[in-house]
């Protein structure tokens, strides 16, 4: 016995082994080779044979209290759990000042979802042996899942002043300043781990991770190779190295890595759930489906994973009509799967951190929404009130208080957004009346941001969770919750589909009805709205006159451009219709070569969007369209690159007539290219994103643009072209009448009167 020991010690783990089994055969009740056979089958990764072994070692002598736990070890590695806790407290019962004891304990109850009794465990190990590291790094990943991650930091910087100069402290004392957002100090930590361990991996692929956070994308992609070289089976770290590299643009390397990560670790969520999602932004749908639900199939409880593969049915640009018909059943059948795979608590509990923000993609079908959109709206609402405590209800305020307004977007910055709703909201409310509490959820921020903050009464920003948002609104306690849109920001989502405020609405951002019970009104423009629009909300629609909103021109001037320098020809006649391709739908592709049959040689301009394999469908069906007529698609379409805003505007002052998209029209981009005069020919479909440019035409008095069927916008947009003078008389209304689009007092009036009566009310 004492020499295989000896050789256990030394690592001479076969030549021990055959000492130990040995043992076992000339005396087999001894219990002690028994025991450490198993130890050397836990060491050599035979959990099975090790929980064997050490068993057998305990029915020999049940008061060995290692034996208990190192066979709780093996009964973790296998996942049973409960077997392995019931191992750790008899050998804790035998022994209760076992520090190692008590730290396997607490990273079993880690395992069984127990945080609290958990941080219990983890406690007592470390009071019996204050350097025990291993104890202190599990307590702080155990207060990480909490959201804790200042109590972590804590925890790290109290073991340092015990043990200083250990890398693996370091290193996570890096992730929880992460957690933290503290991205710079972060790297500072994991910067410190690998000067003390030059080979430490994991530290590098961290460093990464905070370089990414800080948009350093060349020295994240660095940081990755350099943890792949120490460890080519790194599979995280190949994972993580398709994050930068699908930021850096890089698709087809980015999806390389995804592959090797998911190849290394199949039963790792993260790389399939990356890969889905980049597989979705190239259009390719199906695969990104298929991806996602790997991610779901390795780890049941990853909400995110659920969420995206349902959502993922829709595709972002399709390629015909007969594929919207197919992707919104596929949809549908997804989100029925979604309800039911809800009915699992744990499932349930799990997406209950992340469900909210509706399927952005799909009103882009050009379909009625409401029966899909409350059938989630609906689930999410249940979800969270289920799985979430409700919050106590401000009172109404009473004589002479004001009204507290809360003001949700991730878009309080240089955004469509800011300028087509906060930015006159901010402004304009009159603040004898009303308390205006902002809450900036978005990731970044800039000098509109700061001049937002000083608009309200309180700003809030920065946050990390979305728990600490709820308690940042709950602590203001509003009378009134009002989202610009609910659809886009993923926080925002998150906490519309929750009864935070007496009153909630929202207006317009994303034209779409959420479907969520939590949502009150539906602030929109009476300009704007068909008369079915009643049966397109689950939402109580609030009709505005005019455009619901107060929006303020931009001072600044377009940008000076010539046509040749963009490819086109300035002898030839320009329409412009530079929106972005989702909003075009392939039931529509036919007036454009219907146009050029009927005005001759001209040209179409339009915009391309970040991603290149999404333009190519578009260019595909647009030639698809064209071929239909007999005519070169290439011979009459330009697709320019994504332009800044001034060069954007600047350009359509280069166009002779700017093409609505029928279906989903110009909002923002309308508003800001009233400054060229334009001659804008729109048909108001039956939804309400289809009608901003109409309404906006009514809006000043410049009608005669406005098509009341698809055949009559083809003849307008001819009709422009053909007669000159007609066009400059229609772009000579539109400069005169203009100035009415903007800044609308009575609007902001009509708000402030509305909320009052709204609060009142409650």
């Amino acid at each position: 016995m004492q020499q295989a020991m000896a050789l256990h010690q030394q690592g001479r783990l076969a030549e021990a082994e055959r000492l130990y089994a040995a043992i076992t055969r000339l005396h087999p009740a001894d219990a002690r080779a028994w025991h450490l056979l198993g130890v050397i089958a836990l060491q050599t990764g035979s959990p099975v044979r090790a929980a064997e072994l050490i068993g057998a070692a305990i029915l020999r002598d049940p008061g060995i209290a290692d034996a208990y736990n190192n066979r709780a070890i093996a009964l973790r590695r296998l996942g049973r759990l409960e077997e392995a806790l019931d191992s750790l407290d008899k050998a804790i019962a035998l022994e209760p000042a076992n520090a190692e004891a008590h730290n396997n304990r607490g990273t079993v109850l880690r395992g069984l979802a127990q945080e609290q009794a958990a941080l219990a465990a983890f406690a007592q190990a470390i009071a019996l042996r204050p350097d025990y590291v291993e104890a202190h790094i599990n307590r702080g990943l155990s207060l990480r899942a909490t959201g804790d991650a200042g109590a972590a930091l804590e925890c790290y910087d109290r073991a340092l002043g015990v043990r200083p100069n250990h890398p693996a402290l370091s290193y996570n004392r890096g992730n929880a300043l992460l957690d933290l957002g503290r991205h710079d100090d972060a790297l500072a930590g994991y910067d410190a781990a690998i000067a003390l361990r030059p080979d430490y991996a994991e530290a590098f692929a961290a460093r990464g991770n905070a370089l990414l956070k800080l948009s350093r994308l060349a020295d994240a992609l660095a940081s990755y190779d350099r943890a792949i070289a120490l460890r080519p089976e790194y599979a995280q770290a190949h994972g993580d190295r398709g994050n930068v590299l699908r930021r850096l643009g890089r698709f087809d390397d980015a999806l390389a890595s995804y592959d090797r990560a998911t190849a290394l670790e199949p039963n790792d969520p993260g790389p399939w759930f990356s890969r889905g999602e980049l597989l979705r932004f190239q259009g390719r749908v199906d695969e990104a489906v298929a991806s996602l639900n790997a991610a779901v199939a390795a780890d049941p409880l990853h909400a995110s994973a659920r969420i995206a593969a349902c959502m993922a049915e829709l595709a972002i640009l399709y390629e015909s009509e007969a594929e919207i018909v197919t992707r919104r059943g596929r949809y549908l059948a997804a989100l029925h799967r979604l309800e039911a795979a809800a009915a699992d608590a744990k499932v349930r509990r799990a997406l209950s951190a992340e469900i909210g923000a509706p399927p952005f993609y799909l009103p882009y079908q050009g379909e009625n929404d409401v029966e899909p959109q409350a059938i989630y709206g609906g689930l999410a609402c249940r979800i969270l009130a289920e799985c979430l405590p409700p919050l106590p209800m401000p009172p109404r305020p009473s004589a002479g208080e004001r009204i507290r307004l809360g003001i949700v977007s991730g878009y309080f910055r240089e955004h469509t957004i800011h300028k087509l709703f906060l930015e006159g909201w901010l402004a304009e409310l009159d603040r004898s009346r009303f308390e205006v509490i902002g809450f900036h959820t978005g990731h970044l921020s800039d000098a509109v941001t700061a001049r937002s903050a000083r608009l309200c009464q309180r700003f809030e920003q920065g946050l990390q969770g979305n728990a600490a948002w709820r308690a940042a609104i709950a602590d203001a306690a509003p009378h009134a919750l009002l989202y610009a849109e609910v659809g886009m920001d993923p926080i925002v989502g998150w906490l519309a589909a929750q009864r935070l405020a007496p009153v909630q609405c929202l207006t317009w951002g994303h034209p779409e009805t959420t479907g969520m019970p939590t949502m009150d009104y539906y602030l929109t423009s009476d300009l704007m709205e068909h008369a079915d629009a009643p049966t397109h909300y689950t939402e109580q629609l609030v009709r505005f006159a005019g455009l619901g909103m107060h929006y303020t021109p931009d001072v600044a001037r377009p940008a000076a451009v010539d046509a040749v320098s963009f490819g086109l020809d300035p002898r030839l006649p320009i329409f412009w219709s530079g929106q972005t391709q989702p909003k075009y739908l392939p039931r529509y592709d036919w007036i454009f070569p219907r146009i050029a049959q009927a005005v001759g040689p001209c040209q179409f301009v339009f915009v391309s969007t970040v991603n290149n394999a999404l333009t190519a469908v578009f260019r595909e069906r647009l030639v698809r369209a064209f071929a239909a007529c007999g005519m070169d698609a290439d011979r009459y379409c330009v697709i320019l690159p994504k332009l800044a805003h001034d060069t954007f505007v600047g350009v359509v002052g280069l166009a002779d007539v700017l093409l609505d998209p029928p279906g989903w029209s110009g909002g923002k981009s309308t508003l800001d290219c009233l400054a060229q005069g334009p001659a804008i020919v729109t048909w108001p479909g039956p939804f309400m994103r289809g009608r901003h440019t109409a309404a906006i035409l009514r809006r000043i008095g410049c009608e005669a643009t406005i098509a009341g069927s698809l055949d009559e916008y083809v003849e307008i947009a001819v009709r422009l072209i053909r007669e000159p003078g007609w066009r400059a008389e229609v772009r000579e209304g539109v400069v005169d009448r203009r100035h009415l689009a903007f800044c609308d007092n009575d609007y902001v009036r009509a708000l402030e009167h509305f909320l009052a009566h709204a609060v009142a009310a409650s």
